[in-house]
């Protein structure tokens, strides 16, 4: 017989922003989000690097800081992928890279 007593916080949503154009209204703007939608969050102390082909086949590098957000029900996910289109516009990126649950995605921007 266990005493362990475990409480599941659902899905994990995963995303990653180019540490680059991160200023400090965009990370409080982001830490308010996660924190109004979704109760909690963990941002990586470290940051991480990406490297990636372009449609063309071009090479792109950059440097990310990543977010981790947990969410039970998958009707919660539309509300961040509305959230990180709104942001990639904002920051002036073509899309952000998102995980929820065992899915990869990319959120494009809106069009302004």
């Amino acid at each position: 017989m266990s005493n362990v007593h475990k409480e599941s916080l659902g899905r994990m949503a995963v995303f990653l922003l180019p540490l680059k154009k991160l200023d400090k209204s965009i990370e409080r703007r982001v830490e308010q989000f996660l924190l109004n939608e979704y109760g909690g969050f963990t941002a990586r102390p470290i940051d991480s690097t990406g490297w990636w082909k372009g449609a063309h086949g071009e090479l792109h590098y950059d440097v990310h800081r990543e977010y981790k957000a947990s969410f039970i029900g998958k009707e919660r996910i539309a509300k961040l992928d509305q959230f990180l289109a709104e942001l990639a516009r904002d920051m002036d990126e073509e899309c952000i890279y998102v995980e929820t649950g065992e899915d990869a995605w990319l959120v494009y921007a809106l069009a302004t």
